[in-house]
């Protein structure tokens, strides 16, 4: 079981004359804090790059709820549908914060590609990253107990975000421990539980919205499979 498997900053990967491209056909727009940006089963004709800030991604559960599933930071793309060719939104998207985003029209991207096969293979290098990181979630799902699919994501914040000071790694996190859960398979009351447990013993440290790993070593030593009949769920 792998974890720190986050997409890379696409933006990051690509040359100032490919950035360059991608702006000139594209616009970008300011969200307010909570503003939508597409909603559930919208055409898909929109790829969208956090230039600022994040997006959450969402979807409904059976009662009609609705569960983060996803988000995107400064640099990534999220809107992957149009990327694809899809014709609707398989999720809603909304700002998490106060951010900046360029919208690039899929027809556009589609002739801009034509032209520039480096940027098809860096967008389809990142599609890929993405699918892996699904893929990975997944199986965090399927065979980890909660406290290690919480251990797991929070590793996975410090891989792809994290700073390392002297007490150990800051890792900015941007969730509420409902959102938290709801990436986890879990309830909020659980996440809270078992965050508390990690802090009494001394492998993590929060506040602010920041977690600080005091221990990464123990903290991904807590990761394991069940024992058969161990409960995975809640």
């Amino acid at each position: 079981m792998r974890f720190g498997q986050r997409p890379m900053a696409v933006l990051k990967s690509l040359s100032a004359s490919q950035v360059d491209a991608l702006r000139a056909i594209g616009s970008v727009r300011s969200y307010r804090k909570n503003e939508g940006v597409y909603e559930l089963g919208q055409p898909a004709d929109t790829l969208y790059v956090v230039v600022r800030g994040r997006a959450r991604l969402r979807d409904r559960d059976w009662e009609d709820r609705g569960i983060t599933v996803s988000f995107a930071a400064e640099g990534e793309l999220f809107g992957l549908e149009a990327l694809a060719g899809m014709p609707y939104r398989v999720l809603s998207a909304t700002a998490a914060e106060s951010s900046e985003l360029l919208s690039i029209d899929a027809e556009a991207l589609r002739e801009l590609l034509a032209r520039d096969p480096g940027l098809t293979r860096a967008l389809l290098r990142y599609a890929a990253e993405v699918m892996t990181h699904v893929d990975e979630r997944i199986k965090m799902l399927a065979f980890l107990d909660v406290p290690s699919r919480l251990a797991g994501t929070i590793i996975w914040l410090a891989d792809r975000y994290g700073s390392e000071n002297e007490r150990g790694i800051e890792v900015p996190y941007w969730f509420t421990h409902q959102e938290m859960a709801d990436l986890i398979g879990s309830t909020r009351e659980t996440v809270t539980t078992v965050l508390a447990e990690f802090k009494r013993q001394g492998l993590v440290d929060s506040r602010n919205h920041h977690f600080l790993i005091l221990d990464r070593r123990a903290l991904t030593e807590r990761i394991r499979l069940p024992q058969f009949g161990d409960a995975v769920g809640e």
